[in-house]
């Protein structure tokens, strides 16, 4: 089995069989890659997770043993899966950033005019 597969773990309350992949990666490979990427972040080792924050210091739960990140907001309940740090940090921590930043002129422009 390679490090990427799907693993069946247990089965919820609901009947529904639940399922985890895990990254491989150690906190101290993270850590490092967090580094010298010059990526900000937080340890929360109680919980097996990293505060990540984006170019816009926007925060993302990051939780290293298996991938899973979400925004870090009270409401978001939702959780995304990545394959690692790497993959994390490429495609989805400033996937949002150069939008969120025109939208921002957007609005500065209008309230100006």
């Amino acid at each position: 089995m390679s490090k990427h597969d799907w693993e069946y773990v247990r089965t919820n309350s609901k009947g529904q069989p639940v399922f985890r992949k895990e990254t491989g990666e150690s906190l101290e490979f993270v850590l490092e890659y967090l580094d010298t990427h010059d990526i900000e972040y937080q340890k929360m080792l109680a919980g097996s997770c990293l505060i990540i924050y984006n170019d816009q210091d926007r925060q993302y739960m990051y939780y290293w043993t298996t991938g899973r990140w979400s925004p870090r907001k009270q409401s978001s309940k939702k959780h995304y899966h990545s394959n690692g740090i790497a993959d994390f940090v490429s495609k989805y921590l400033n996937k949002y950033v150069a939008q969120n930043l025109e939208e921002q002129k957007e609005r500065e422009a209008h309230e100006n005019s």
